[in-house]
């Protein structure tokens, strides 16, 4: 089970093992054992004592360039403009990318960077494959995949397309990526009958 909108406020134990967890909402959940994962901090103290300007990252244009424009910097670590404001995309495939974007800058190129943000997890049987960034939607289609226990959740804001996530949906994953990298906003009504072929939303 995934709960949203809460945190976890802390761990409950006795006699030296873990019991339960308090969430932030007030309710309590029994426990037999816990895995932790916790966030990662960018490494710009090298950055910070250099003198550029970080902020959750080296802060950099769409070139790549971090306040001294003989600097670059690219990666995880790197906080880029996106859509009027700034993010750090942790993925190889930004990382690659980015890097790449970077290098053509520095051989004397002039071509901005415009990121298309793509990520992919296998957990178990479970394979999420997620395009675009769903920061700021205000809308969300839930469509079933063709097989038991796939489907997809499409992200909107203001009526544009900004992101799908794909639970072992392929073809939702693959159209969805298609559609966002060509600026192809999707017929709501395709993507709510789940008997209608996706694939038509790219004609």
């Amino acid at each position: 089970v995934i709960r949203e909108k809460t945190g976890l406020k802390h761990l409950i134990g006795k006699d030296g093992r873990v019991t339960g967890a308090a969430l932030s909402d007030g309710s309590v959940i029994d426990l037999d054992f816990a895995v932790v994962g916790i966030g990662v901090a960018p490494n710009d103290q090298l950055a910070k004592e250099a003198g550029l300007e970080v902020a959750n990252g080296i802060v950099v244009d769409e070139f790549a360039r971090t306040s001294d424009p003989a600097i670059f910097a690219a990666g995880d670590c790197a906080a880029l403009p996106w859509q009027g404001g700034r993010i750090r995309l942790e993925s190889v495939q930004n990382a690659v990318d980015q890097a790449e974007a970077a290098a053509a800058v520095i051989a004397g190129g002039n071509e901005p960077y415009a990121p298309k943000p793509w990520f992919w997890s296998d957990q178990y049987d479970v394979k999420l494959q997620i395009a675009g960034f769903n920061l700021g939607y205000d809308e969300t289609l839930l469509r079933p995949g063709t097989r038991e226990g796939a489907h997809s959740v499409w992200y909107f804001r203001e009526g544009m397309l900004i992101a799908v996530d794909a639970i072992n949906d392929a073809k939702a994953y693959v159209t969805g990526k298609k559609l966002l990298e060509s600026g192809t906003n999707p017929d709501k009504s395709i993507l709510a009958d789940p008997s209608a072929d996706l694939k038509s939303l790219l004609v």
